[in-house]
């Protein structure tokens, strides 16, 4: 059960992964700023326990990069790398952007530094994508 107004436990993140995972989003277009687009290709992980991070394969006109999307110490940790770096605990030469989670009011989890919030009980296949459009625009954000 998700708790209106508090912190997200480990078990509502594993799920909020799992739809991400879920999602296998791809081949979709999103506009990561004025000038630039990039396209999700789709989960690259559907194989592997959630707990090792999600991860999806991005093309750009900065080339092909991973996202991948972990859970760790009450935080959705966001990186973006190169595919040849893209595998391990951590992807070396990248920056982390740690996005804290919390329940809003309605029970949702909500990422406000991202402007993103779903309810993992009933929310469709498109909030779900709506959540990780702001994802990859946070993260290319961060790159530049």
């Amino acid at each position: 059960m998700i708790r209106p107004n508090g912190t997200v436990t480990a078990e509502q993140a594993r799920l909020l992964l799992q739809r991400f995972r879920d999602l296998n989003l791809g081949p979709t277009g999103i506009e990561v700023s004025d000038k630039g687009r990039v396209t999700v290709s789709g989960c690259i992980s559907l194989d592997h326990p959630v707990e090792n991070g999600v991860r999806y394969a991005v093309t750009g006109e900065q080339g092909d990069r991973v996202l991948r999307i972990q859970w760790r110490d009450e935080h959705l940790v966001l990186q973006l790398a190169a595919p040849e770096l893209s595998h391990g605990a951590g992807l070396p030469g990248t920056g982390e952007i740690n996005v804290p989670l919390s329940c809003d009011g309605l029970g949702r989890v909500s990422a406000p530094d991202l402007g993103a919030r779903i309810n993992l009980e009933d929310g469709t296949a498109r909030d779900i994508e709506h959540f990780l459009r702001r994802i990859v625009r946070a993260v290319y954000a961060q790159a530049g």
